[in-house]
Formats: structure tokens, C-alpha cells, sequence
């Protein structure tokens, strides 16, 4: 059993009742179960294990198994979550067409998790202030297939300044202390100290001051932590709504989620425990701003440079795809294909929209990411590798190709049971593995 930090136990004995503390106590022993989420984007919930009941599309798997291991999740149809981190954004629930805010976004599984509901349609906007861990945010982003997305690595404040009242739905999945996820990470336990949560308060309350602002008058904010004490989660929601009178709480529904009521009165807002549910501790509030907006927020576009016509060449003699020129936009020499064109000059950006590839030298090099959001019909050429060879290609190998393609240089979408695994270029028979370093895996 992990050895509680002393300060942590005192602070359960007061929120919990003798047997619902010891039964919480308890739940330590046992291992923290292990989620995987379908991605919405590629495919279907099919299976593979008992379903998470605030997300249907989320399954808990057997500690035996491997499921990064395999190809399916370098394909990204599925994402590795803990079970309880997937409540928030069902909570939340976009629908296509929104423009959603995920302010503190890294390691990416929130975020991906609300592009499937968006299914390509609106704009996600994934922020995490710290620009090391956005390149996994990137990563996960990129591998899911999804097309709508623009990655930046701001503070709140900053965002604030440049998108007032532009969202109709945001997730503030806050830093916290932690306490809720002791059982998966010791790292957690030993840093914990007395006046960590108080620490954390004051962060959590100046990320939802900005976000507030940011927020369309009807729309939606969920907030969301880790962990279990009321002064980061009910102590928060009270202060600010002390302080925003426009906001008002919306009571969850805690039968069909498989969760409990929140504490201090705050019957409204949902809590998951250890102890009564299959995920480790969280705390999901969901809050509406008030009235309805009529005028449209504005947010300058931007102006780019023109595409080279590397990259058009380059959709006629290998996509069947038809990307509208008004979203394109090339950074220095890359494409990407914008989901609004909005001005991003000021913001620090990670990915101003879907990377689409690199113009050089009058040619245009397709990205990776470029790859995992196409369908396999939008390619003009491509292939489906056996199990072996899929192997092969994700751990960087090039591969032998008998076709009656061209001969010439063609660049190949390579899939697996129909789904993108990244590019290659056909020469002289051989297909040249282009999957970049980052991706390859030794499987």
C-alpha cells in the first residue's frame, strides 16, 4: 500500500465518514484501472473491455495487456487515458461547428477527446503555457487525425487579450495538487506538502478569471481537477461565482454519468472516487455565462504570404482532396490549412492549424500529420501493408513495392486495414520510408 503523506489522511478523515474513509483508505491497495477511448475521428467504440460509464466510447482494459504496442495505436484510432480524466469533456459535450478552448491542454487526451465531438467542424484551440510539454501535445493531436486544430503555448492573460467573449465552450482542466492520482503516480505523493493545494488555488482562480472573459454569453466552461480536497474544487466554484454574477452552476447528471455529488452544499457539480467508481479522483463543475451573445467577437484576420505552387502541384498529381484556399496560410515555408483565419502575430504558437507539409526548393515534402488526417480514398496512391510489413514501416524500414504504379517518383499514403501510418515515396520499386524520427517506434 503507498504510504499516504500524514496531512493528506487528516484532510480525508474530515470530507469522508468512518466507513467511506476506510473503504477510500482501502481502495489504495487495489491497482489503478487503465483506460483507452476510442478516437471518434476514425472510428467507432468496438469493444475491448468494460465501458467507462461517463464515456461511452472508453473502455478499461486488462493489466496484461499492451495496447500502445499496438499498430491500431500508432494508426490512432485509439487514446491511452486513465478512465476518470475522460468525465470532464464529455461533461462539456461541443458539438461540431463550436469554437472551444482547452487552456491547459498538455499531454493532448482532453483535446482530442473534444475533436471528436467537433468531427473536423469549428476550431480547437489547445493551449498549455509550457512550450516542452506542448510537443506532445502536438504529437497526440497529430497522431488522432485531427484537422481543426490550432496549438499555442500562452498564459491566460494573453489569450484573454486576444479572443474576448470568442468561445462557446472551454475546458479548464487546472493544475492542481494532485491528491487524486497518488495511487498511479508516487512522484505525486512525495511532492505533495501541506500548503500545496492553497498554492495551487491561486493559480486555478486566475486561469478561470481569463477564461471567464473569454467566454461567449450562453456558453459553456467546465472546470475540472485531480483531486480531492473542497478548497480546489467546491471552495473555488464558490469564490467564483462570489465574483461573477453573470455565471451560474449546471447541475450534472450524476445518475447517467456514474458519479457522485460534490460537497459543501454543492449538490450540482460531480465528483468520481476511487472507491465507488473504476477511475482515480476527480472533480468536474460545469458553468454557463448568462444571456445570449448577438455580436459577433472580433478577432482580426490575418494576411500570409501566397502559397508556392509546389504545394497545388502537388495535390493534383497525389490528393483527391480539395483544400479551401482561404484557410491556407504558409509560416516561413509551411503550409497549414487554418480552421479560422484568424491573427495568431503575438501569440506564441506550437501549430497555427493542420501542418500540411514544407515547400522547398520549388517542391512541397508532405508532414506526417498531413497523413494521419487524410481517409485513405483521398490519396491517389496508396497501400495496405500486412501486419509484418506495418511493423517494418513504423520501426523506420524502407520496403520492397511490386506495383504496376509509375515508376517515377511517387509519393504513397501507407496504411494499415485502411488507415494512414504515414508516407513514403515510391523509387525504383522501393517504397523510402519517410516517417519522421520522432514517430518511429521499435515495436
Amino acid at each position: 500500500m503507498i504510504a499516504l503523506p500524514e496531512i493528506f489522511v487528516e484532510r480525508m478523515k474530515g470530507l469522508l465518514n468512518g466507513s467511506d474513509f476506510h473503504a477510500f483508505i482501502q481502495s489504495y491497495i487495489e491497482p489503478s484501472l487503465r483506460g483507452l477511448r476510442w478516437n471518434l475521428l476514425k472510428t467507432t467504440p468496438s469493444g475491448g473491455g468494460d465501458v467507462i460509464p461517463w464515456c461511452k466510447s472508453g473502455f478499461i482494459f486488462p493489466s496484461d495487456t499492451r495496447p500502445a504496442k499496438s499498430i491500431s495505436y500508432h494508426a490512432g484510432l485509439f487514446y491511452i487515458q486513465e478512465p476518470s480524466a475522460m468525465c470532464p469533456a464529455e461533461v462539456l459535450k461541443p458539438k461540431p461547428g463550436d469554437r472551444v478552448l482547452d487552456i491547459c491542454a498538455a499531454p493532448g487526451g482532453k483535446s482530442v477527446q473534444i475533436a471528436g465531438h467537433l468531427q473536423g467542424e469549428g476550431v480547437l484551440i489547445s493551449n498549455d503555457a509550457s512550450a516542452s510539454r506542448s510537443r506532445a501535445l502536438v504529437k497526440n493531436l497529430e497522431r488522432a487525425g485531427v484537422t481543426n486544430a490550432i496549438v499555442t503555448t500562452e498564459l491566460p492573460k494573453k489569450l484573454a487579450e486576444r479572443f474576448p467573449e470568442y468561445f462557446d465552450c472551454i475546458l479548464v482542466d487546472a493544475p492542481c495538487s494532485g491528491e487524486g492520482m497518488f495511487r498511479r503516480d508516487e512522484d505525486l505523493v512525495k511532492a505533495y506538502t501541506a500548503n500545496k493545494p492553497e498554492a495551487c488555488v491561486l493559480m486555478q482562480r486566475e486561469i478561470l478569471y481569463f477564461a471567464a472573459m473569454m467566454l461567449k454569453s450562453g456558453g459553456r466552461l467546465v472546470y475540472s481537477t485531480c483531486t480531492f480536497n473542497t478548497m480546489e474544487n467546491e471552495d473555488v466554484m464558490i469564490d467564483f461565482l462570489d465574483k461573477h454574477d453573470d455565471f451560474e452552476l449546471i447541475s450534472i447528471n450524476h445518475d447517467e454519468l456514474g458519479i457522485k455529488a460534490g460537497l459543501n452544499g454543492l449538490n450540482s457539480v460531480g465528483r468520481i472516487w476511487p472507491h465507488h467508481a473504476s477511475g482515480e479522483g476527480h472533480f468536474v463543475a460545469l458553468l454557463q455565462k448568462k444571456g445570449t451573445t448577438s455580436i459577433e467577437p472580433h478577432v482580426h484576420l490575418s494576411t500570409s504570404p501566397q502559397v508556392p505552387q509546389g504545394f497545388f502541384d502537388f495535390c493534383r498529381d497525389f490528393l483527391q482532396y480539395d483544400f479551401p484556399r482561404e484557410k491556407l496560410v504558409l509560416h516561413g515555408t509551411n503550409v497549414y490549412l487554418q480552421p479560422e483565419k484568424i491573427d495568431l502575430r503575438g501569440l506564441r504558437i506550437a501549430r497555427s492549424g493542420w501542418h500540411l507539409g514544407e515547400c522547398a526548393k520549388g517542391r512541397f515534402i508532405p508532414s506526417q500529420a498531413l497523413a494521419m488526417g487524410l481517409r485513405k480514398a483521398e490519396a491517389k496512391f496508396t497501400i495496405n501493408l500486412s501486419h509484418e510489413d506495418a511493423i517494418r514501416y513504423l520501426r523506420g524500414e524502407s520496403l520492397a513495392f511490386s506495383s504496376h504504379t509509375d515508376k517515377s517518383k511517387s509519393w504513397v499514403l501507407v496504411c494499415y486495414n485502411d488507415f494512414p501510418l504515414g508516407w513514403a515515396k515510391l523509387v525504383q520499386g522501393r517504397l523510402k520510408n519517410n516517417l519522421p524520427t520522432g514517430w518511429v517506434t521499435s515495436l
